[in-house]
């Protein structure tokens, strides 16, 4: 085998060729053993790469291997690939009985994780994501690329260019072709690029493709935030800047992303923001959108939707433009007013959430207040809600506070009395160091600083105000302007958020949003927005699953089909053939299980291929 560089007037294209000498007899002739494309593989490395991949494709070991830098194995590895992965025409060749087969000598190899792709193309197919991007301008080879691009996140959570260097070792080549190697690594940030540009369109289109396939009547949208941060100082993109990062690296630039969910935890519509922007500014867009999108897509069917949102977006003017808009809100109050609500968690009628017993128990009552921000005579609604779990945590976690605060003050008493500070402006501010890193339970201490020589600190706990606190511990105030729900209905709405935070776990950590590599805004928002049609994938596999009453997790889901594999069997013979047959393997009980609940009844339909080779 040898390589030659192809020229024509539409590019240059790298084969490798086999010469051979025709039946009859006749001048030696050669085949197209591979075709890589523009593929930038140094010369040097052609005739290494050439005897390699014969010698594996051929069964005959090389006397003296050549040495090859790992970059050039992952060629041979590639190359060998494709030509297993090659179809036959024949439609019966995998009906030919094969005898004198050599057990002892059949091996396997090129195995490739097939379940999470698998897994993820039905639920493709299933949404007609290939009708949809046909029907916005995307030829075959663009929908092949985002098919692949946007599953890839399911099977292995990584960036655009990790995915094209593991494309070749995945079972997207047997699923969707071989092509879908061609192109190199532009071809799959263009993709994201036209993804992008359509962003509203396929959104929408699979808001109505899930809406449709399982029937769903949206009524509640969930909104929150989260942030991830950039690996480099991402100057090309303006909204890339440093903020207040949830994972602590706040030393890096970010970008916020808010998303809408529905109440089955699909995303509704996404923005993403500067890393500096304030979680309540957001809402006001949010907001606008989301009406937009409800009146012109009709998410809501029945009633005037529900708005979530935790106490942090729940301004005076963030739940008036709710209101403007047509949306009821439902917020959880602020902890730094729960002091507000003293009185009426002193008082009695309340009644326990049905089916939470012991440490799980919450107990729950409403009032309806005068608000004079909905209107002359309106009232709303608040739940008073007392949690045994919530009060048990922030006990611990006070207890556990509080025993880091006072060591820290023992050792700057320490520190005094050994002489160290000998003024009294360098103990004060020695101790507003102390005060700062602790200000969940400084506030409940007095402290001073005695003027002596040297300078001596005090302090003593007040003890009013930490039982004061402690009778407030795990209690927490809902408000609402709907009066058609009691207590426990609208505590149960609330819990409902929890689908969004289960989403954005999903989206940063099994779906590889965080961190970013990225540093344009344009391929920024196209990396969220491939992992936000990932999560929609993903999102229509586990609600199949939850529909009938299997709850668990992607992580665990992957986990137990990441063993269901591609793999080439290689068949020697007595007569010194060697067949390579290229299929997928056997599902086991557990994998077939996961199968069937989501619609998947047989893979007799996946693709196939067989050479045959002289050993």
């Amino acid at each position: 085998m040898y390589f030659h560089r192809k020229h024509s007037r539409t590019g240059r294209c790298l084969q490798l060729l086999a010469s051979y000498r025709p039946p009859g007899g006749g001048h030696p002739r050669h085949r197209v053993v591979a075709s890589l494309g523009d593929a930038d593989i140094p010369e040097e490395w052609w005739d290494g790469i050439a005897a390699l991949a014969d010698s594996r494709l051929s069964g005959k070991p090389l006397l003296l291997p050549p040495e090859l830098p790992p970059d050039a194995l992952v060629w041979v590895d590639r190359i060998v690939q494709g030509v297993e992965r090659k179809r036959r025409d024949e439609p019966d060749v995998d009906e030919e009985p094969l005898d004198g087969v050599l057990a002892s000598c059949v091996e396997h190899s090129h195995s490739t994780v097939l379940g999470p792709a698998l897994a993820g193309l039905h639920a493709w197919r299933s949404l007609g994501m290939d009708n949809l991007l046909a029907g916005l301008g995307f030829n075959r080879a663009q929908r092949q690329a985002a098919c692949a691009l946007i599953l890839g996140r399911l099977v292995e959570p990584m960036s655009e260019h990790a995915f094209h260097q593991h494309l070749p070792r995945s079972s997207f080549p047997d699923l969707l072709g071989q092509d879908v190697c061609r192109g190199g690594l532009q071809r799959y940030y263009r993709t994201g690029d036209q993804l992008l540009r359509h962003r509203a369109a396929i959104e929408s289109g699979v808001r109505d493709r899930l809406g449709t396939h399982f029937g769903l009547e949206r009524t509640i949208f969930l909104y929150d935030l989260t942030n991830f941060h950039f690996e480099g100082i991402c100057s090309e993109n303006p909204k890339a800047t440093r903020g207040i990062n949830k994972q602590k690296r706040n030393d890096c630039p970010q970008v916020v992303v808010g998303v809408v969910f529905d109440e089955f935890g699909f995303e509704v519509l996404h923005r993403t923001f500067a890393g500096n922007t304030s979680d309540g500014k957001t809402l006001p867009a949010m907001a606008q959108a989301l009406h937009k999108d409800s009146v012109r897509d009709c998410l809501v069917l029945s009633e005037a939707p529900t708005v979530i949102v935790d106490g942090g977006l729940a301004t005076k003017t963030n739940l008036a433009e709710l209101r403007r808009l047509g949306f009821h809100y439902l917020v959880n109050d602020k902890r730094s007013r729960r002091s507000a609500w003293r009185e009426f968690f002193g008082q009695d009628g309340f009644e326990p959430i049905s089916g939470r017993n012991g440490a799980d128990q919450v107990l729950v009552r409403h009032v309806d207040l005068p608000c004079a921000d909905l209107g002359p005579g309106m009232e709303e609604r608040v739940v008073l809600c007392m949690s045994n779990g919530r009060r048990s945590k922030e006990m611990a976690i006070r207890s556990t506070a509080e025993e880091r605060f006072l060591a820290d003050m023992k050792n700057l008493s320490d520190r005094l009395e050994r002489g160290r500070l000998k003024t009294v402006a360098g103990a004060e501010r020695a101790l507003g160091r102390v005060l700062g890193h602790h200000p969940r339970v400084a506030r409940f201490y007095d402290v001073a600083i005695a003027a002596e020589k040297p300078p001596v600190l005090k302090w003593r706990r007040n003890d009013d105000k930490w039982s004061a606190e402690d009778q407030l511990a795990g209690c927490y105030a809902l408000r609402t302007d709907r009066r058609d729900l009691h207590a426990e209905e609208l505590w149960r709405l609330y819990m409902t958020l929890c689908r969004a935070e289960e989403g954005f776990q999903t989206v940063k950590s099994d779906l590889g949003l965080r961190p970013g590599f990225h540093r344009t805004e344009d391929r920024v928002d196209a990396h969220v927005f491939i992992t936000i049609l990932a999560y929609q994938v993903l999102r229509f596999i586990l609600h199949s699953l939850e529909r009938q009453g299997d709850s668990r997790s992607w992580y665990t889901l992957r986990h137990i089909l990441a063993t269901h594999c591609y793999a080439t069997v290689h068949l020697p013979t007595r007569g010194g053939t060697v067949h390579r047959l290229r299929k997928p393997g056997r599902p086991e009980a557990c994998q077939w299980d996961i199968y069937r609940k989501i619609g998947i009844d047989s893979l007799r339909n996946l693709p196939q291929s067989k050479t045959i080779s002289k050993n």
